[in-house]
């Protein structure tokens, strides 16, 4: 009991405490984003096909009907208890029926957030030996803006993240057991084998997780001056159970592949080239995502990542002798490094389909995160600590300031090239709960109609339940008017009828800059 009282020995976990109720409760009060509504209905088709065969329920659901097949429902099936205990403590009246079970899932997705900080702080301590320093580090982590803010609504992206970071803590555990002692425990094995399962039954691109571990392997097996096949021959049977577990529990989680559990090669495959047209607005050109310059995801992770954490990358490059040695650190910065630089090179090289910025990439952040870290702690310790305590009072005050746009953060860099028509903003709909929450204000009358590209979105948190809405591709039709238009996600700029005229835009400013960033727009036609 003294040592859980004993403040100086786990301020971390106070942190977390006050952080994780904080966040719970800002998760809930986040607008329910455009791409919730399809991975829902995909993780209740396969939450109530595995209720049907295994629980003999009756659901008698046709599967996926009308779905995206390949669309992982993992994260759903693991937040089914969190949901329950969530539904204990809030209602959520003031939105439909459907949508309270979507929005309840907004906690569960923050939870898995600050589980990974939990592996964070584990792999940084591994790395440094120091708990003060990687706790430090681990609270900028947390509440980096574009992490955090994407922590509060994305149900797929966070918890793929989450579970990436998880696994890379135990492959890590797994080649400083064999460093040191030359043996491996099953429990490693098989925690990672289920581990590894999960993330793939959330994304299949999980797949790539397979480049690190064998990065992790071969870097450790060398630095170890170990023979490949004496390796095999005393380990052969924990990776084999390994493979086995993974394969497994992965078709478990996966009910659309128990039909054809070769149309996983098809999933693969599918998502790698993705069907989708938009374009995300990348330092001013439109770059469309099925047809991307090599330069997109170098831009977009130069402007996402904060300015300290680019220069402990560039720290790294000067010092390259201290981090890429024949040591367990070695073997661990390497590795991830390795895995990060060759991930990036393969997405660029096959041409993979990526939009909204870097939401794809995004499980490959905390493995940016650790390598800077690592580089910026051989710094003297005033330096070090001064750098991160500066982020760290510069993200809350950001936070609080941008809250519910936190994701949209961009660095100091933007500065330079200014942000409004140069870089993609509320592509996820955020702003449309605000946009509700003007029209609920303003009071508008049942027959006055709104036309709006996120119709459903405002109509989540419309008090009026009668109020008229029509569908974005009557706004060049004749009408009735007075009518108003609400613009937002991609469409902020797009065409007006005549007479209509400016009455609301949805606004925020970052990183103390006077450019005003336009998140949505509501118009009024007379």
């Amino acid at each position: 009991m003294s040592q859980i009282l004993n403040i100086k020995k786990n301020y971390f976990y106070y942190f977390l405490y006050f952080y994780s109720i904080c966040g719970i409760f800002l998760s809930l009060n986040v607008g329910i984003t455009h791409d919730e509504y399809h991975n829902f209905f995909v993780g209740e088709a396969n939450k109530k096909k595995i209720l049907d065969i295994f629980f003999s329920t009756n659901y008698q659901l046709k599967p996926l009907e009308g779905l995206n097949l390949h669309y992982g429902s993992g994260f759903h099936l693991l937040s089914l208890p969190i949901d329950y205990i969530l539904n204990l403590f809030f209602t959520l009246k003031h939105v439909s029926i459907e949508s309270q079970s979507i929005l309840i899932k907004h906690p569960s997705v923050f939870i898995f957030f600050a589980l990974s900080g939990i592996y964070f702080r584990k792999i940084i301590f591994i790395i440094t030996s120091n708990k003060d320093y990687s706790s430090l580090c681990t609270v900028l982590y947390l509440i980096y803006p574009y992490l955090l803010g994407h922590s509060f609504f994305n149900i797929k992206d966070i918890p793929f993240l989450s579970v990436w970071l998880i696994c890379t803590y135990y492959i890590i555990i797994i080649a400083k057991s064999f460093y040191k002692e030359k043996k491996i425990k099953n429990k490693y094995f098989i925690i990672l084998g289920i581990l590894s399962a999960y993330l793939l039954s959330i994304r299949i691109t999980g797949i790539l997780i397979f480049i690190e571990y064998l990065i992790f392997f071969i870097l450790t097996i060398n630095i170890s001056k170990f023979d490949y096949f004496v390796f095999f021959k005393l380990f052969y049977k924990k990776i084999i159970l390994f493979f086995l577990l993974t394969l497994s529990l992965f078709y478990f989680f996966s009910p659309s592949y128990w039909s054809n559990p070769l149309e996983v090669i098809n999933g693969i495959i599918m998502m790698s080239q993705h069907l989708q047209t938009v374009c995300t607005v990348t330092l001013g050109e439109c770059m469309k995502a099925q047809n991307l310059p090599s330069s997109y995801l170098p831009i977009w992770l130069f402007f996402k990542l904060p300015i300290l954490i680019l220069f402990g990358l560039f720290y790294l490059i000067l010092n390259e002798k201290s981090f890429f040695s024949p040591s367990l650190n070695g073997i661990i910065i390497t590795s991830t490094l390795s895995s990060t630089l060759l991930i990036i090179l393969l997405l660029i090289l096959f041409n993979v389909n990526l939009y909204d910025e870097i939401r794809q990439v995004m499980f490959l952040i905390p493995l940016i995160f650790i390598i800077s870290m690592a580089s910026i702690f051989i710094l003297p310790k005033k330096i070090s600590y001064s750098f991160i305590g500066v982020f760290i009072i510069f993200f809350i005050f950001q936070n609080i300031k941008i809250y519910p746009y936190n994701y949209v953060w961009l660095n100091n860099l933007t500065h330079f090239t200014q942000v409004n028509n140069k870089f993609e903003l509320d592509y996820w709909g955020v702003s449309s709960k605000k946009i509700a929450n003007f029209f609920n204000k303003k009071n508008i009358k049942s027959n006055e109609c709104i036309i709006s590209n996120r119709n459903r979105g405002i109509k989540d948190f419309i008090q009026n339940k009668d109020n008229c809405f029509l569908p974005f591709q009557d706004l060049h039709k004749k009408k009735a008017r007075p009518f108003y238009v609400a613009l937002m996600e991609r469409g902020i700029n797009k065409g007006l009828p005549n007479n209509c005229k400016n009455i609301h835009n949805e606004k925020i400013n970052i990183n103390f800059s006077k450019e005003s960033l336009i998140m949505a727009r509501v118009f009024k036609c007379d």
